[in-house]
């Protein structure tokens, strides 16, 4: 056991209590093996490590990388060295210069920058998805103010607002992404090390932006992953009402058909199509949101340096992420799949203030205008449909598209060994 001293004097249920659970640990595994191919190298670069017992470490480590066995033990961090060392005595170099804290913050922010990357991949082809029916769905709808029909409006219109909300999301998760790639490696416990090391080379190797440079700030976890809980958590918001008119435009005012692909069904009225799905999102957009709330009140109270109480924020972030994505990922093929109906009816009066308009465009007093229409309740009909308004993805995508590059050709060049 690598931490015989300091697990000497503490209970096997005190050990289980402070334990993170292992599927945490199995998410972190990958980008464990990629911090310590980046810190194995710079150790060597600065003469702690021979070139033979570096070409050991890659080795095992790679090896770890592809096998991706279940951790054991205590944590992600004890079970890659613990492994590694089990195949050369130079694994009980890995650790020099550095803390099991910088090593959960380092990885903390590799697992973000690639599941932020992969969500906002996945939002993107949601937005496009709602642009596409937009543009060859659209008909015309009325829109509603206090939940009463109230102007002419059009599907296209109605599913362009979406896209244009979930455009802002991704634009937040751009400066997340910018925030949170920032290299922590080099911190150890907070108070950074006296041993000469090259933080700038493991930045360059972790593929990171720049590097975070105050020891103290970087063990200040918690607040980069909220800052990617808050933009996830504008996502569910801007999917909660999604859903939620979605649940109304297929039931009540029969504007679309839900597949029934994405409904289920009763175990005693034979008739139902539940809209189980969109109802689910709504709660699962709580969810996400009580996470948020849950890291913030977490770290909230916490005096500087590193603190045990963050470890429990963790959890949070993956189990949100996972939330987002699989949410995503059922809703764009819902849109895709979405059918128009025509089984619904207008309400005249959505045209009284088109009426109004065009008497002041023939000479009259907007407000005269105004109370003529309404005593009259005469309006002039029209089946114009309101064309869909849409942002370019242009910029937006091609960030995308390069950040999944760099973090890939990142992985390959540590593992490869270029």
């Amino acid at each position: 056991m690598l931490w015989e001293n300091t697990d000497h004097s503490a209970s096997e249920a005190t050990l289980q209590y402070t334990m993170e659970p292992k599927e945490f640990e199995n998410r972190f595994l990958p980008y464990d093996v990629l911090t310590n191919l980046a810190h194995v190298t710079m150790l060597n670069r600065q003469g702690f490590l021979t070139d033979d017992e570096l070409a050991e470490l890659r080795a095992a480590l790679t090896d770890l990388y592809h096998e991706a066995p279940a951790v054991e033990g205590e944590d992600v961090h004890t079970f890659v060295e613990e492994r590694v060392t089990e195949r050369t005595e130079a694994g009980k170099k890995m650790h020099l210069a550095r803390s099991r804290n910088d090593q959960v913050f380092v990885d903390t922010r590799l697992f973000m920058k690639d599941a932020t990357i992969d969500l906002a991949d996945r939002i993107l082809g949601f937005v496009e998805a709602l642009d596409t029916f937009a543009a060859e769905k659209n008909m015309l709808i009325p829109g509603y103010t206090h939940q009463q029909q109230a102007m002419p409006s059009s599907t296209g219109l109605w599913a362009s607002s979406y896209a244009d909300a979930l455009v802002d999301d991704l634009r937040s998760l751009r400066a997340t992404y910018r925030i949170v790639d920032s290299n922590p490696l080099g911190a150890a416990a907070s108070y950074g090390t006296s041993l000469d090391i090259d933080r700038d080379l493991t930045t360059e190797l972790l593929g990171f932006s720049g590097k975070q440079h105050n020891p103290i700030y970087c063990s200040n976890r918690g607040k980069q992953e909220l800052q990617l809980l808050q933009t996830l958590d504008l996502v569910m918001l801007d999917i909660q009402k999604l859903a939620e008119d979605l649940i109304n435009f297929s039931e009540d005012q029969q504007f679309f058909e839900l597949p029934d692909e994405y409904c289920t069904g009763s175990s005693i009225m034979p008739q139902k199509r539940n809209p189980d799905i969109l109802e689910l999102a709504r709660a699962k957009a709580e969810e996400v949101s009580a996470s948020k709330e849950a890291v913030r009140r977490i770290i909230g109270k916490l005096p500087s340096g590193y603190n045990r109480d963050s470890q429990q924020t963790k959890g949070h972030l993956i189990e949100s992420v996972d939330t987002v994505r699989a949410t995503v990922d059922i809703l764009t093929p819902l849109i895709e799949d979405l059918e128009l109906s025509e089984e619904f009816t207008v309400d005249e009066g959505i045209f009284a203030a088109y009426t109004a308009n065009r008497k002041v465009e023939e000479g009259m007093a907007f407000r005269d205008a105004y109370h003529e229409v309404k005593s009259t309740e005469e309006y002039e009909v029209h089946d114009d449909v309101a064309e869909p308004v849409r942002q370019p993805l242009g910029d937006l995508r091609t960030f995308w598209t390069d950040e999944r590059e760099a973090f890939d050709r990142m992985s390959e060049r540590l593992l490869d060994g270029d």
